[in-house]
């Protein structure tokens, strides 16, 4: 059996994409009152935190450009996952977050299992890419795309365009930026 010490560096790039992929299957984050939003459901519908101050969402921009220039530019992608990292880790401060049914604002109980997962991917492909960064001296020495990473960044992008077709993800920016109708009362 190959240790994980010996495989991990070749394959830290599918371990930190599958990562990421089982996160959206998750929720990403517990309100109260019996309330859920699906990681997924936050992929789609993160830059519209910035409205409300909410900035964590640009770790996943700023993953996809590591991811993309592992390769040829190591040490800026390093620096990119670095700055994902910080940003996602920005993510615990949350204190409220609307959910798509009643488009009210609900308190943030904790985190599921897709923030960590989330969390796990990008700190993974940190560690995998520090880790070549400082073994090899030339970009023509760090591994080339697998098979298996193209497959999961395909599976990656056929699953963000099946969730914006289901109709239980759809969210109106409207009704949230819009102030709750006062109650009418006789």
């Amino acid at each position: 059996m190959i240790p994980w010490s010996a495989w991990l560096p070749t394959f830290y790039l599918a371990l930190s994409l599958l990562l990421y992929l089982l996160a959206l299957f998750f929720d990403g984050a517990l309100m109260g009152a019996s309330r859920h939003m699906p990681a997924l459901q936050m992929l789609l519908y993160g830059p519209w935190g910035v409205a409300f101050g909410l900035y964590a969402w640009f770790a996943n921009p700023l993953l996809a450009l590591a991811i993309l220039a592992h390769r040829r530019l190591r040490w800026l992608a390093l620096l990119a996952g670095a700055a994902a990292l910080y940003l996602a880790l920005g993510s615990l401060g949350i204190e409220r977050l609307p959910d798509n049914r009643s488009y009210a604002f609900h308190d943030v109980t904790g985190f599921g299992v897709g923030f960590y997962l989330w969390l796990a991917a990008i700190l993974t492909f940190c560690a995998g890419q520090a880790w070549w960064c400082f073994k090899v001296r030339r970009s023509d020495d760090m591994p080339g795309w697998h098979w298996l990473d193209v497959s999961l960044i395909a599976a990656l992008a056929l699953t963000l365009y099946v969730a914006t077709q289901l109709p239980s993800l759809r969210f109106d920016v409207d009704q949230v930026m819009l102030p709750p109708e006062p109650e009418q009362s006789f």
